[in-house]
């Protein structure tokens, strides 16, 4: 027999499993919303020859990068429990869960290849080989949300 604290229990467990869900639905549209202009001003000025940034498109670029960052943290928070490898209860493929750690790896290297720049440590030399790591590794954090967004509306 089932008793009134037992399914008082079940639903409650199922209303924090939706809210978490919720959740983290909230923190991929927040990094979707950094990444989009990230995506537009930095490589779509790559792609149209006109590299480096300047004027509006260089501060719509610098403007959109803490809604990226607050946003892949929060991704980081709310995800990373459910794409671990080996977690049993875990709906994901693989490929959806190795995507999602490739996204967290690119997207700190993105973070740090972008601020670095701005202390004094590296002379010019290293100051272009960080705009190259930024460069390369937005492109591959592009290609892998992409992928992953288009692997989780066909099914996990």
């Amino acid at each position: 027999m089932t008793s009134s604290q037992q399914i008082s229990q079940h639903q409650s467990e199922g209303d924090r499993a939706r809210t978490m869900r919720s959740w983290r639905k909230v923190a991929y549209g927040v990094m979707l919303a950094g990444v989009i202009p990230l995506v537009a001003t930095g490589i779509g000025t790559f792609v149209l020859g006109k590299a480096p940034m300047t004027h509006w498109v260089l501060m719509a670029h610098v403007s959109a990068a803490p809604l990226f960052a607050v946003g892949l943290a929060l991704v980081a928070l709310t995800w990373a429990d459910r794409c671990r490898f080996g977690h049993g209860g875990s709906r994901r493929s693989g490929p959806t869960k190795a995507l999602f750690w490739l996204i967290l790896t690119c997207g700190s290297v993105v973070i740090l290849s972008g601020v670095m720049p701005m202390t004094p440590i590296f002379g010019t030399n290293g100051q272009h080989v960080i705009y190259l790591t930024h460069r390369y590794s937005a492109i591959a954090l592009a290609a892998a949300v992409a992928l992953h967004l288009l692997k989780l509306k066909r099914g996990r």
